[in-house]
């Protein structure tokens, strides 16, 4: 298993945590990229049929993320009488990858570099697809671990122990920022990490949290202190 760095500051990073940031849905909005290709191709009422299907097959072991991709739309699509290609297949899966940032997010990384914060991101997908989806701002992250470097999709704690394994770091040096309660914080927080629910209108609730990644800045030094 391997994580791929990239450049980081000439100078050390001044802070001894590393941010694990949960990627699709917490700095790419892959639901507006998975909702429009669905609404296009299959129907609006296929989105929360494609949803229910990516969790209970993350839930279910390691497949590469593709496989679930291509899965979830071929049995969305099915319910709904379409009738789905290669091609169409390939297509979906380069969207979600191609995901665009939130308006805060790369302000927000430009911030936490200035700051002096070591970064991670921890996804549940493929190495070939993060590297889409990241391009052109992969040097604004430290680390970069994927569900196929650990072989684990969170919410399974594996995931995070393995990527801790691999950042040399015990959960306790980790501070882990996700949208999502029941998939990142909440795993994340049993082991030992402190965790900031960074607020993307999804209704959840947690003790730490930040509206935006410009305000979450101000949160992780408070709780780096």
């Amino acid at each position: 298993m391997g994580a791929a760095r990239c450049a980081v500051c000439e100078e050390e990073p001044k802070k001894s945590v590393v941010v694990v940031f949960d990627l699709y849905g917490t700095l790419v909005d892959w639901k507006h990229a998975i909702s429009s290709f669905l609404e296009f191709y299959v129907s609006s009422s296929a989105v929360g049929e494609f949803f229910e299907c990516d969790i209970e097959k993350v839930k279910s072991g390691y497949k590469p993320y593709k496989q679930v991709l291509g899965e979830c739309l071929a049995e969305v699509a099915a319910k709904h009488n379409v009738v789905v290609s290669d091609e169409l297949v390939e297509a979906f899966v380069l969207s979600v990858a191609k995901s665009p940032p939130f308006p805060d997010t790369i302000y927000g990384l430009k911030l936490l570099k200035k700051a002096g914060y070591k970064t991670c991101i921890l996804s549940n997908t493929d190495r070939d697809l993060i590297d889409v989806t990241l391009s052109g701002v992969k040097g604004l992250v430290d680390y970069v671990i994927t569900a196929e470097d650990v072989k684990a999709y969170k919410p399974n704690p594996q995931a995070f122990e393995r990527a801790y394994k691999i950042l040399s770091i015990t959960p306790e040096e980790a501070i882990h920022v996700s949208a999502y309660i029941e998939y990142d914080l909440l795993p994340a927080s049993r082991l030992g990490a402190k965790t900031v629910l960074l607020d993307r209108g999804l209704g959840y609730d947690w003790p730490i949290k930040a509206k935006n990644m410009v305000e979450l800045v101000n949160v992780l030094e408070a709780l780096a202190e």
